[in-house]
């Protein structure tokens, strides 16, 4: 027979809602009592009905992960985070419910938000007013985040090939009114002036991210510009290039240095290898539901703002 709150009440000698607080509130405890009823929970292998437990606290171990409507479920990008998310919550006792318009008919405990307009985000937080929201990204709403080092790894990027000898390096950007498009100029730009190099005339375009308009935004800045190198906001981008470079029977990486940003395989689909700066998504999902995991066990509602740092993988598209 199974053992109940109310053998465990009568092996302490407690009342059974001192029990159910053991259970549901330990915190609330005097810590002789909670030792009491702890030891007599270990010895006599209790095990509580997560079910009525959940129905009780009004909890329902369910973490939501919103993806925003403008974000393709199926990226890799996407699969990558929600890959570390579930991961994590899984470990921590938690399942993971993923929705996008449909996030109203949702009961979670908490919510990890993905590539959310300034709009998205006003709306979701209304919504979820009463529960905890970390954003993957950098947040408008001034809530907790966590995001990726945009900033950082344009500038890394545009070092590299600075320090590898390149001097009149071109930009091929996102044409997109999120921040972390102009965060990867911004590197590059900084880069450029730390670095006293001029930025080359007709040198910076901004483009839609995908192969075609870097081949064609390649194709203007190597005909019209002095460049011997492009730093490009996404590895689509700088497959493009790569592909005009063919074209236009330029040598890379000894007459043009390339790079691309992502780090989620593309990278790999031309010879030589484009060297990218990869984005941890993995890691940032694990850390996103660690955040997460904390505010809900240890009330700690302390602000979260965190960038996690890029990493330069070099390849053959770069001496």
């Amino acid at each position: 027979m199974a053992i109940t709150i109310k053998d465990i009440a009568k092996a302490t000698g407690v009342s059974t809602m001192t029990v159910s607080r053991f259970l549901n509130e330990p915190e609330k405890l005097k810590p002789s009592t909670y030792e009491k009823v702890k030891k007599a929970v270990d010895e006599m292998e209790y095990e509580p009905n997560q079910v009525a437990r959940l129905l009780q606290t009004n909890k329902t171990n369910i973490i939501c992960v919103y993806i925003a409507n403008g974000i393709d479920p199926l990226h890799p990008f996407t699969l990558r985070a929600i890959s570390g998310i579930g991961e994590k919550l899984g470990l921590e006792g938690y399942s993971m419910q993923i929705c996008r318009h449909d996030y109203k008919k949702v009961k979670c405990d908490g919510v990890i938000a993905m590539g959310m307009t300034e709009r998205e985000e006003d709306e979701v937080m209304k919504w979820f007013k009463d529960k905890p929201v970390i954003v993957f990204g950098n947040s408008s709403y001034k809530n907790n985040w966590i995001d990726i080092d945009n900033y950082k790894g344009g500038y890394i990027a545009t070092e590299h090939l600075l320090k590898r000898g390149y001097k009149k390096i071109a930009n091929i950007g996102i044409r997109s009114e999120e921040k972390y498009t102009q965060d990867r100029l911004n590197g590059y730009m900084d880069c450029m002036r730390d670095y006293h190099m001029d930025i080359p005339q007709s040198g910076i375009m901004r483009v839609c991210n995908n192969e075609d308009d870097g081949y064609l935004a390649a194709s203007r800045i190597l005909k019209n510009a002095d460049v011997d190198a492009i730093v490009c906001a996404s590895d689509a981008l700088a497959l493009g290039v790569m592909r005009c470079a063919v074209k236009m029977e330029i040598n890379v990486p000894n007459e043009l240095g390339v790079t691309g940003f992502d780090g989620l395989g593309y990278e790999k689909l031309v010879t030589p290898h484009i060297t990218t700066v990869e984005q941890p998504v993995y890691a940032s999902g694990i850390a996103l539901a660690e955040c997460i995991v904390n505010i809900l066990r240890n009330n700690d509602y302390s602000e979260t703002e965190k960038f996690i740092k890029p990493i330069l993988n070099i390849n053959g598209s770069t001496k």
